[in-house]
């Protein structure tokens, strides 16, 4: 595959907030870092290697372009796992009139899954699913949609074909979809749009509260020149009825766009926020930024940034032992999937990356991750194996006491 053939998600996402724009942000910093940032970014990066390890390959299809996957614990040693998959083609696309969101199961942790008996929904745009455990067998979940349509048919669709290694698609939004057998069915009248417009990446999380927050990301007003910027909602009814949306990280030409926002619980009502932020023009990308909310999302402190690359999203699991495990997929040499760890509330990380999974190049990165026993953790991501195949792993690691 040429390299002037791929696009990258990154690319796709500044693409998708808004049709009417190609344009890309500048990226100034004016906040009390400025001075900091605008310094050569530092990639140097201490690596060991997790113990325990232990790698499966769980699905890769030859013909099917195979990514983006969520994993979430169901009731006992049930795993339900959601992904996006696509037909391949010469080049890496991010819409097709045949993507789908493809569902499999494990009985045993993770050991073995039923993909004989997937299941699947949201045809024909399905680009993620993040599913979430709500007990007694519903499991709700985000859903990023399109509509896509071949290209002969975008004047009758009336769908414009602005981005010309993409399909002609049109961005619907984020839905919030749930099952009451335990993701074995997915009814259409239980599909809610409640961010028109925006793409989920992240699980919703439910507070302590009972709440439900949704993070999402887009562009929020027109005439913005395609800036991204990351919003939480809010749900008081387990997602039948959401709020308006609530800033979380506000972008502008001025400083940067965000992206992808994950949201995790430290304690009632206090929330670490993490972004992954577009192209600066000092050449600052691929660093994760974070920030905190106070009263349940409805405001959030400053972002700053970290000294995390990535390149992708981030994803945060709280541990039974107290720390937060931050799971990414690094698109800079060394390519892989690292986790770093912070036992003081997201406030300090490890210095240590810790390799989880050497990937060949940049196009993996979307992980996932369960505690399947203390200090055990199963964690799923995409990358392309030996042959080329793009498809989902799973990796079976111990964390570190430190």
């Amino acid at each position: 595959m040429n390299s002037d053939q791929r696009m990258s998600r990154h690319q796709f996402l500044r693409q998708s907030t808004t049709a009417a724009s190609a344009a890309v942000a500048v990226c100034i910093s004016n906040n009390k870092r400025a001075a900091a940032q605008h310094a050569e970014v530092d990639r140097s990066v201490i690596v060991r290697s997790a113990s325990l390890v232990r790698q499966a390959d769980i699905l890769f299809d030859s013909k099917a372009y195979t990514a983006f996957p969520h994993v979430v614990r169901l009731d006992g040693d049930e795993l339900l796992m959601a992904f996006r998959q696509a037909p391949v083609q010469e080049r890496i696309r991010h819409t097709h009139p045949r993507s789908v969101i493809t569902i499999i199961r494990s009985y045993d942790l993770g050991e073995t899954w039923d993909i004989e008996n997937a299941g699947q929904f949201a045809a024909g745009g399905g680009q993620e699913f993040a599913p979430v455990y709500l007990g007694d067998g519903v499991v709700g979940g985000l859903l990023a949609m399109h509509e896509v349509v071949p290209v002969r048919e975008r004047q009758r669709a009336a769908i414009p074909h602005t981005h010309k290694n993409e399909y002609p698609f049109r961005n619907v939004g984020g839905f919030w979809c749930w099952s009451e057998n335990s993701g074995l069915t997915w009814p259409l009248h239980q599909n809610i749009l409640f961010a028109p417009k925006l793409q989920t990446c992240a699980t919703a999380v439910k507070l302590t509260a009972g709440t439900l927050l949704a993070p999402c990301y887009g562009s929020l007003a027109e005439g913005l020149s395609g800036i991204s910027s990351n919003v939480v909602y809010r749900s008081d009814d387990n997602g039948r009825t959401w709020s308006a949306p609530f800033m979380m990280a506000q972008g502008a030409t001025t400083t940067r766009d965000y992206y992808e926002p994950v949201v995790l619980e430290l304690e009632d009502g206090h929330l670490l926020g993490m972004h992954r932020i577009g192209q600066c023009t000092e050449g600052r990308n691929g660093l994760f930024w974070q920030n905190e909310s106070f009263d349940g999302g409805k405001t959030w402190t400053d972002p700053f940034e970290t000294n995390i690359t990535s390149g992708a999203c981030p994803r945060l699991l709280h541990l039974s032992d107290g720390r937060i495990l931050l799971t990414y997929g690094r698109r800079y040499e060394p390519y892989g999937l690292y986790a770093r760890l912070s036992s003081d509330g997201g406030k300090n990380w490890s210095e240590t990356s810790w390799l989880l999974r050497a990937a060949p190049n940049r196009d993996q990165g979307y992980s996932s991750s369960v505690e399947i026993a203390p200090g055990r953790i199963f964690t799923a991501c995409y990358a392309q194996n030996l042959d080329g195949v793009t498809g989902i792993t799973g990796t079976f690691w111990g964390l570190p006491s430190e």
